[in-house]
């Protein structure tokens, strides 16, 4: 199976190719304004946009939360490409890839997950998640959470933590997983377990997802 995914939902891009069990990235970090170089991103992993989207069983993408402007872009430079060339094109949770990747650097077989990525100086984007076997599911739904209240959550000691949204005080938590980051690698393997499903998803389905409101403004 061949799946193409994105992630460029922030201060970075991440392009990832797929074959079966092997994954090729590339991921370069850019302030929060910069908008993804496409042309530059494909040849970073070989891939030649002329020829090899047919070539591909699905493609995936980072659907937020996170850049307004950067999910909108993305989400809609896909849904063209999979409308033409009839790909199923998946929509995946930032919060729930980091999540996905934090697992792989857990031994326990079942544990629980706190993700928090940074929306501004005062709140990051948040979701909790079980760990059971293999498996990984949601506790609580996407949502906002005040720095206040992610300092409070830090004093736990039956979770584990990450992302790039928590108070400073998470780095001397042994809990904290630094190495579990936001990438396109765990996007396309949650896209790939996804479509073995046999489940349609047909790209007008697939839409970002911002938590917060265009017009938003920053206090």
């Amino acid at each position: 199976m061949k799946i193409l995914s994105l992630d460029v939902s922030g201060n970075y891009s991440s392009i990832s190719m797929l074959n079966d069990d092997e994954v090729n990235t590339f991921t370069q970090t850019h302030d929060r304004k910069d908008r993804p170089d496409w042309d530059k991103l494909f040849s970073s992993i070989g891939f030649d946009s002329t020829k090899d989207f047919d070539n591909l069983d699905g493609m995936a993408f980072a659907r937020g939360p996170g850049s307004y402007t950067a999910l909108r872009i993305t989400a809609s430079f896909l849904k063209a490409i999979a409308e033409v060339k009839k790909l199923p094109l998946i929509a995946i949770s930032n919060l729930e890839s980091i999540a996905h990747e934090a697992s792989n650097w857990i031994d326990k077989i079942e544990t629980k997950i706190y993700v928090a990525i940074e929306a501004d100086t005062k709140e990051s984007y948040f979701c909790s998640y079980q760990k059971n076997d293999h498996k990984l599911n949601p506790i609580s739904a996407e949502g906002l959470l005040q720095m206040e209240e992610l300092s409070d959550l830090l004093k736990r000691d039956d979770y584990y933590f990450a992302g790039t949204g928590w108070p400073k005080a998470a780095e001397n938590n042994p809990q904290f997983l630094s190495q579990a980051l936001g990438s396109a690698e765990p996007i396309a393997r949650i896209a790939k377990s996804r479509l073995e499903t046999g489940e349609c998803f047909l790209p007008e389905n697939a839409n970002p997802v911002y938590l917060k409101t265009p017009d938003y403004k920053k206090s």
